[in-house]
């Protein structure tokens, strides 16, 4: 009988001492700090440096053990090109970062800056990247809106997504420059945009078929279902 209940108890202790050292294991993994980041596409803004500076604070630090990564996403998303941050461990505890960045429309000269879907305008720090349309010249915070309406418009058509080179402002009429075509395009505003791209990819089509007979210098597009074209 003592032997049974030695052996009872001997196996008890076991069984507390594995518990044990899963649970201080566990708590271990709960204290690490170490982490990576996954961008969900490319790193558009080298905005890693910041994203260590933030995980490498000492009182972030202590959030992190103390398990409190909601309050590291939000000093996350105060960095201003990333969409979304969300922070969590996985299933072996260790420390993940996944980031989507915001997606640029378009590089806003004057300010060596990217303008995003939502109109953000967001420091570049990178590479420029250069299949992106160009917006010179001073620009106010309603002019960006139709920029981005109109680049957005411009992206959804299989004729004219990756024509844009270059778009700017005069006394807030909205003027473009294609990358295959010579003429400036006074594009007006982001009213009636599907008519108004009917209209010059018709213009763009037909000076393809007469190249060399023609040349012109501008067309517009600000009449009510009119296309004028000034020759040079």
């Amino acid at each position: 009988m003592n032997r049974f209940l030695t052996t009872i108890f001997m196996l008890s202790l076991i069984s507390f001492m594995i518990l044990l050292s899963s649970f201080i294991e566990y708590d271990n993994n709960e204290s690490n700090t170490e982490y990576k980041v996954y961008y969900a596409f490319d790193n558009l803004y080298n905005n890693k440096p910041i994203i260590d500076s933030i995980m490498t604070n000492k009182s972030n630090i202590e959030l992190i053990k103390a398990n409190k990564l909601n309050e590291i996403e939000s000093k996350l998303y105060e960095i201003e090109s990333i969409y979304e941050a969300n922070i969590f461990r996985d299933f072996n505890l260790d420390l993940s970062i996944n980031i989507k960045e915001r997606e640029p429309l378009a590089y806003y000269e004057k300010n060596d800056s990217y303008v995003d879907l939502s109109g953000k305008i967001i420091k570049r720090n990178k590479e420029l990247d250069d299949r992106l349309p160009i917006l010179s010249g001073e620009t106010s915070k309603n002019n960006i809106k139709i920029v981005v309406d109109v680049i957005k418009a411009f992206n959804e058509d299989v004729f004219l997504n990756k024509e844009l080179e270059r778009i700017w402002f005069n006394e807030d009429e909205l003027f473009l420059k294609l990358n295959s075509f010579q003429f400036d395009i006074r594009f007006g505003n982001n009213n009636k945009m599907n008519k108004k791209l009917e209209m010059l990819k018709g213009f763009c089509i037909y000076n393809m078929e007469n190249k060399g007979n023609e040349t012109y210098k501008q067309i517009d597009l600000v009449y009510d279902n009119q296309l004028i074209a000034i020759k040079k």
